[in-house]
């Protein structure tokens, strides 16, 4: 556990299925944690045996954000969206930052994340340069 509380520093919410799955576990994942971040995967750090939303709810609370990998595969999953809203809700709760977006694939998502500013991930020749000022975000506090 960090000073600041948390066991994770990021939980990555994405859709279970390609293209979002391999992207999050090959590319983004790696990447991350070669950044010295501490990140929470559903297929690694939830319990087996575990109720799924159990193990979505502790993610969350576990973790300084919750980066929610936009697609329209995304936002089809009614999962994935229980557990950005879980994210949000919390935020509100701590009257804190708690869930952050990138963009992996053009989609409209509900106002609530169109609300919000997102890192645009869509082009893989700009990844470094993304993933650099992601990595420096999620090392922050959750401020107000």
């Amino acid at each position: 556990m960090s000073t600041d509380g948390f066991v994770y520093d990021v939980f990555l919410s994405y859709r279970q299925q390609e293209p979002d799955k391999s992207w999050v576990r090959k590319t983004l994942l790696p990447r991350l944690e070669a950044g010295g971040l501490r990140a929470c995967v559903d297929y690694r750090d939830f319990r087996l045996g575990a109720p799924l939303v159990a193990e979505m709810a502790r993610a969350v609370e576990q973790s300084r954000y919750t980066l929610a990998v936009l697609s329209p595969a995304y936002l089809a999953s009614n999962f994935t969206e229980l557990e950005n809203v879980l994210a949000e809700h919390l935020g509100l709760e701590k009257s804190q930052r708690r869930l952050l977006a990138v963009m992996r694939q053009a989609c409209a998502p509900r106002l609530g994340m169109r609300a919000r500013l997102w890192l645009d991930m869509t082009d893989d020749e700009e990844f470094e340069v993304n993933v650099e000022r992601l990595v420096y975000e999620l090392r922050q506090a959750p401020d107000k």
